[in-house]
């Protein structure tokens, strides 16, 4: 009993004596000791050796008021030689700190002079960190409470173990030296104009906003995204984009690891106010980027210059970062290889102007491009009219369909995440052997209006539209076709369309329909979530408008096979209620008219 109470009390008083070590002997009184002890050794002359002699250990503070944000900057209490050069082969944290002509130091009588003196900037500035911190745990910001780690050195244990080491290298000072070193091609931040430079080639610039930069809307503005958020995050974001938003539509881009880390310092360089940036700078900035994106007044060239001119554009508005366009693929968005064959300049050049317009439910961004672009552009796409070679149907299927309905046929291609509609799963034989031959054959031919489904038409012959028909059923339906029974539906809307129709379908709607196709109609209810092939979008006027009355009421009273929607015969509904709610879905989709039809009709009429 008394061995065991010794020990107990040798313990305590071993706990409590360490304790009081940590509270009255810091590791950076020793740091400076040892600075003292060897300044003197390397001292010259008895007033410097005197000098040093005098000096004790103390609380080194830097306030720094004349450089941004009032700091305080404590971060000299350890590193005590951080302006002394003779300590330049030492270890830290009595190291030098290195001189760099890329960002202003030079050489004056075969003496260094800095750029950015330690007096006027600091050292939070540049290095991040928390300049007040004693201990190196809150100094260099492992908290991971704080918001501003030590840029390059520290990861917080809480950052996810594969990106740790990636986020770590003096390239991330960068970052904080484009705070004021904005221009292009500055020598001391090359990181920084990478980054800069894949903003604009990966077309991130058409989804989001940097003021004085970009002026994406589909995305969040990133012009204080530095300041918001540490660099695990952006890395995140970069490379994961549905890790902190399951909902998110960003693409997951192919870049390379060098180029996530550049466009993780750029962005980590964007924190809003520059230092270096007059107000008036920032006002003209931002004036010049909400020019309207209309004519230049110079002459629209013609014939093969008007092509080389929409060629080059592709190219320099990096279309390829999404599209796929001959042999170069960015791996998100359609084909345009064959899009003269599948779409009318006209359209093709309305679509370039407003992308939602044309396709309601599309991702793709509204560029503000000059308008002389987006015709040289859609003159450029639709010259593209060479067909396709003449194939087997495994090939025409892996050349034209497997971007969107994926290798194995059940819609999830590597595009497909970004569209909607979901490209159809071709393995469900329910949906497939539920469709006449006729239709499926039309559907390749002519398109699906309103989705991403091209009209391969004029890209195919008639036997390699049956061929890769073929090569589906045998490779991925695999369920024999068998005789379709007819179902008892009207040609024609039976109920005329009136002001009570449309009411009582509105009614019917909402009870029976909003909870996956929305209350809006706009196939975003609450269960749409959990839903695959999604509801569709029935304000999608350019599909609504290319089915007919009796596509309506079979998919209403009978459902969708290989779908969520069900036969609402089996629910009660009658041809009446199928009425009404066929005069209600039609009344908000009017007729779509492209701008140039509108612009015959309404010279027609003498306007």
């Amino acid at each position: 009993m008394r061995l065991a109470l010794a020990i107990a009390s040798f313990v305590v008083l071993l706990v409590h004596g360490l304790v009081f070590y940590q509270q009255f002997f810091h590791k950076w009184e020793n740091y400076q000791t040892a600075y003292f002890d060897q300044a003197r050794s390397m001292a010259k002359t008895d007033a410097e050796k005197a000098a040093l002699a005098a000096r004790s250990p103390r609380v080194e503070q830097l306030l720094v008021t004349k450089f941004g944000d009032m700091r305080v900057d404590r971060c000299s209490t350890c590193h005590m030689a951080m302006d002394d050069p003779r300590f330049d082969k030492h270890a830290q944290p009595l190291r030098t700190h290195p001189y760099s002509e890329a960002l202003g130091d030079r050489q004056v009588n075969g003496k260094w002079e800095r750029r950015h003196k330690f007096a006027d900037f600091g050292c939070t500035v540049c290095h991040e960190g928390q300049g007040r911190g004693l201990q190196e745990e809150f100094s260099h910001g492992h908290d991971e409470y704080w918001p501003e780690p030590l840029a390059g050195y520290i990861v917080q244990e809480n950052w996810r173990k594969e990106y740790q080491p990636k986020l770590k290298g003096k390239d991330y000072m960068q970052a904080n030296c484009a705070q004021c070193h904005t221009e292009k091609g500055f020598s001391g931040t090359p990181m920084v104009e990478k980054g800069r430079q894949l903003f604009f080639s990966s077309n991130c610039y058409g989804c989001h906003r940097i003021e004085g930069m970009s002026d994406g809307t589909l995305g969040p503005d990133l012009s204080e995204v530095g300041k918001k958020f540490r660099v695990d995050y952006i890395w995140e974001s970069i490379v994961d984009p549905r890790a902190n938003l399951a909902t998110s539509f960003m693409p997951k881009f192919h870049i390379n690891e060098d180029e996530v880390r550049a466009l993780v310092i750029f962005l980590k360089s964007r924190r809003g106010m520059n230092f270096a940036e007059t107000g008036l700078q920032r006002y003209r900035a931002a004036i010049e980027l909400k020019q309207p994106a209309g004519g230049t007044g110079a002459a629209m060239p013609t014939g093969a210059a008007l092509l080389a001119q929409g060629e080059k554009s592709i190219a320099d508005r990096a279309c390829t970062a999404c599209h796929k366009l001959g042999d170069k693929d960015g791996g998100i968005a359609p084909d345009l290889s064959y899009e003269g064959l599948v779409k009318s300049e006209q359209w093709i050049y309305e679509h370039f102007k407003s992308p939602a317009t044309m396709t309601p439910d599309s991702i793709m961004p509204a560029f503000r491009i000059p308008d002389e672009e987006f015709r040289a552009m859609a003159a450029y796409l639709a010259s593209r009219k060479t067909p396709l070679a003449s194939a087997s149907g495994a090939d025409t299927y892996k050349a034209l369909c497997q971007r969107c309905h994926g290798e194995k046929g059940d819609g999830h291609g590597p595009v497909a995440i970004y569209l909607d509609p979901y490209p159809r799963d071709l393995t469900k034989a329910g949906f497939i052997n539920s469709k006449s031959t006729e239709r499926l054959t039309n559907s390749i031919k002519s398109g699906v209006a309103g989705t991403s489904m091209p009209a391969w038409g004029q890209v195919l012959k008639e036997e390699q539209v049956q061929g890769v028909l073929q090569y589906v059923f045998a490779t991925f339906t695999k369920e024999p076709r068998r005789e379709l029974k007819p179902l008892k539906a009207p040609d024609q809307n039976p109920v005329a369309s009136s002001a009570d129709s449309v009411g009582r379908g509105e009614k019917t709607f909402v009870q029976r329909c909003s909870g996956c196709h929305g209350r809006k109609a706009d196939g975003k209810g609450p269960n749409s979530l959990d839903i695959l092939p999604r509801p569709r979008n029935l304000r999608n006027s350019y599909f609504v408008n290319s089915v007919t009355d009796r596509r309506l009421f079979e998919s209403i009273l009978y459902g969708v096979q290989g779908t969520a929607m069900p036969p609402w015969i089996d629910y009660g509904l009658s041809q009446q209620d199928v009425g009404d709610l066929v005069n209600f879905i039609r009344s908000f989709n009017p007729k779509p008219v492209l701008k140039s039809e509108a612009s015959r009709s309404d010279n027609a009429r003498g306007n």
